[in-house]
């Protein structure tokens, strides 16, 4: 096996399962696995950046802690941009969030700042439920 390719997917969690199936085709992984190979192909190039869009969208609990455990991870080393509809990711997950609306960015802050004292009266009728 490719050095490269045993430390991307040793990287993500992936090698151990599907060492042996190295040649198979990647649709027969499970979402979750589909995901991490994708994120497994980014980190192979090293970059500044990772921008995740959706990271765990239609994914089960359990892939999901899964790939949020990876991005706890690889922030160590990357700035990583998500892009998530799910204000309970982004509470978890993240350093820094900034809220749009209609592409319009409306605040960005720490996160912890944002999600419990907004200064944009919008972003706190959003996180609130008041809108959207």
């Amino acid at each position: 096996m490719n050095q490269l390719v045993e430390w991307s997917l040793e990287r993500v969690g992936l090698l151990e399962e599907v060492k042996d199936h190295l040649k198979e085709d990647a649709m027969n992984l499970s979402l979750g696995q589909q995901q991490r190979l994708c994120i497994a192909r980014v980190v192979a190039v090293e970059p500044e950046v990772i921008l995740m869009d959706e990271p765990a969208s239609a994914l089960d609990p359990i892939a999901t802690e899964k790939i949020e455990e990876l991005i706890f991870d690889l922030k160590e080393n990357y700035t990583i941009i998500i892009v998530t509809h799910s204000m309970e990711q982004a509470a978890r997950v993240s350093d820094y969030t900034g809220f749009f609306w209609l592409g319009e960015l409306i605040e960005f802050s720490e996160t912890s700042k944002l999600f419990t004292r907004p200064d944009n009266e919008m972003t706190e009728n959003y996180i609130t439920g008041r809108m959207g």
